[in-house]
């Protein structure tokens, strides 16, 4: 006869393994949270390249610009983009300075801060700072890539005569 301790061992061990990952490897969070802080710092590498941008969104990713519409397919963040970066006197830099990944080690986040600049109507350069805030899945090939980004920036847009 099996004793009521030893189903409830041979349960908790069948719970223990059936939540264990896959891979049976431990994941390094560390590892895959600098990997995200650095696939951010590539990325602030691609502007004004418009292709090399885009390509860091994951299929189905979203980008969430301030003061314009979602853009929710590969189409609509390359047409958002391209308008931005085709802005007068475009500039655009930025640094991650914090990110953070799941326990499962698959989703991850990188905030930062950012330095945008464009002219104004009369051809003068205007620069405004602002944070981001990029949220990053892990695919299959283990590559880090964006599935929503979105960004403010830290004070109003001046206005004309300012």
């Amino acid at each position: 006869m099996i004793k009521t301790s030893h189903l409830f061992a041979l349960a908790m061990t069948m719970i223990v393994v059936g939540c264990a990952p896959e891979s049976g490897e431990p994941i390094d969070l560390e590892t895959e949270r600098l990997a995200i802080l650095e696939a951010d710092r590539a990325w602030s590498e691609t502007p004004p390249d418009v292709e090399a941008f885009v390509a860091v969104f994951a299929d189905g990713g979203r980008f969430l610009p301030p003061e314009a519409p979602e853009a929710h397919s590969r189409e609509d963040i390359q047409a958002a983009v391209s308008g931005m970066f085709s802005l007068p006197g475009f500039s655009l830099s930025w640094s991650p300075n914090f990110a953070g990944v799941s326990q499962a080690g698959d989703l991850g986040y990188s905030i930062g801060a950012f330095e945008f600049t464009m002219d104004d109507a009369e051809g003068n350069p205007i620069t405004r700072n602002g944070k981001y805030t990029s949220v990053w899945k892990k695919q299959e090939d283990g590559q880090w890539k964006v599935v929503s980004d979105t960004f403010n920036f830290d004070s109003p847009a001046p206005t004309s005569g300012d």
